[in-house]
């Protein structure tokens, strides 16, 4: 059975249920009017239930949900692109998610979007850029290692420990936060 037994499915199977109102919505955000906005919610389902085994219980399911949403909008964009279709451009779907993250701001997560981005900035410039360049840009990363002059063993390990600070950080915001609300 691996590592995954029925227990820890149950739990995903449960935070896919929770959040497909939620991921349907970002991905109409990205492909609005696209009829295979459905379509491209069921592989987002079936990368999360094949990838289950790399998330790490206690982290932000969303936020791990959404990412994968995202990538599988450009895949299907890059699909559509290759048959000459345009759906939509990638500073269009920027926006949109930029403007999807402020219209989140009623819902817990804009409490954890605060605490993230105040720890962000207790963070180095170059840590920063490093985190940037992770989850922002479509660099692969050894390119940036090359342009860094580090290693990408190097790279991921400082993008370990950084993952490792942020989510301290934040759980220690979210706690002054609820001891001393603002």
């Amino acid at each position: 059975m691996g590592i995954f037994s029925g227990s820890t499915d149950d739990a995903i199977v449960t935070q896919i249920a929770v959040h497909q109102a939620e991921l349907l919505a970002y991905i109409h955000s990205l492909l609005p009017g696209d009829p295979s906005v459905q379509d491209v919610l069921q592989r987002t389902n079936l990368v999360i239930w094949k990838k289950r085994k790399n998330f790490e219980k206690g982290t932000n399911f969303r936020a791990w949900a959404y990412s994968i949403a995202r990538w599988e909008v450009k895949s299907y964009l890059k699909e559509c692109q290759r048959k000459d279709w345009l759906v939509i451009h990638d500073d269009l779907a920027k926006k949109i998610t930029e403007s999807m993250e402020e219209s989140t701001e009623e819902t817990p997560t804009h409490d954890l979007r605060a605490a993230l981005d105040h720890c962000l900035q207790k963070l180095n410039p170059s840590e920063r850029e490093l985190i940037t360049h992770r989850y922002y840009s479509e660099t692969p990363l050894k390119e940036y290692a090359q342009s860094s002059g580090k290693s990408v063993g190097s790279l991921k390990v400082t993008l370990s420990r950084l993952r490792t600070a942020l989510r301290r950080c934040i759980d220690e915001r979210q706690t002054l936060d609820k001891i001393i609300p603002s």
